[in-house]
């Protein structure tokens, strides 16, 4: 366990088992409203060429566990939506890249999922699929449009219901909607900066879950926990952690299993 006045890391011994689903979506079909269309054909992308799509953005969906990706446009004259599905390889994965898109969530009634809603995009998640439907120009009439294509897909796809890494978190203290799940560097990156590369060795395969906290005294800080299959993992990750420990974070205590640093500023 690390502890700090801002950061507390633990690693526990503790896995969960993975659930991959097959499941297919249906998508609407022309006229699913009087005179909506699709504009063009489905357009698919694989772990190989998603880049080509989400440009800078694709390493997060890799890291996470993504497998592939639907994209269909709809239009009704100058009015156009599209939506965008992507499958991930459990709903763990789904709702680790759910989390960190979606931003303050503000859920639509309307739609029988979690989902986080503007005017200009809907993020839902459910099972192993991440969707989003876009509203381009942002368009208020079109909002209709987004809950009934958002629905059709959601209609099509089972609810399973799975217990994440998030189950991991104490619920005395914890700063609702902070909440967000890790499975390497990437996510981990705009969290905190222990060093470079897969600092905590989650290797695209471990979930870890991070949470914000409020003590007693209102202070803030951030945990972090982390299911390794056994002690041994464990332990070799908390050594290369000390060994790989960014520059700019300086240890000032150190008992068994345990240390405190302060950062480049100073602060603990």
């Amino acid at each position: 366990m690390i502890k700090t006045k801002n950061l507390v890391v633990f690693f526990l011994c503790l896995a969960f088992p993975l659930q991959i689903s097959a499941l297919q979506v249906c998508l609407p079909e022309d006229g699913f409203l009087p005179e909506w269309k699709k504009e063009e054909k489905i357009i698919r992308f694989s772990p190989e060429n998603l880049f080509n799509y989400i440009n800078g953005g694709s390493e997060l969906f890799l890291e996470f566990g993504f497998k592939e990706l639907l994209v269909q446009n709809y239009r009704k004259a100058e009015q156009e939506i599209g939506i965008d599905i992507y499958k991930m390889e459990n709903p763990e994965a789904a709702l680790g890249i759910y989390l960190m898109k979606c931003g303050k969530e503000t859920p639509l009634p309307e739609i029988a999922a979690r989902n986080s809603f503007d005017i200009h995009q809907c993020a839902v998640v459910k099972n192993n699929y991440f969707i989003l439907v876009n509203n381009f120009k942002g368009n208020n009439a079109l909002v209709p449009v987004m809950v009934k294509v958002m629905q059709t897909v959601l209609n099509s796809i089972s609810e399973i219901k799975t217990e994440t890494v998030l189950a991991l978190l104490p619920e005395k203290g914890l700063i609702k909607g902070s909440e967000k799940i890790i499975r390497g560097p990437f996510a981990l990156q705009p969290i905190f900066t222990f060093g470079q590369g897969d600092i905590f060795n989650l290797g695209g395969k471990i979930f870890g879950a991070v949470a914000d906290y409020q003590n007693s005294q209102n202070n803030t800080y951030t945990r972090i926990l982390i299911p390794y299959p056994d002690k041994e993992t464990a332990l070799k990750t908390y050594k290369h952690l000390i060994s790989n420990l960014d520059p700019y974070l300086k240890i000032e205590e150190t008992k068994e299993n345990c240390f405190s640093f302060k950062d480049y500023m100073g602060e603990y």
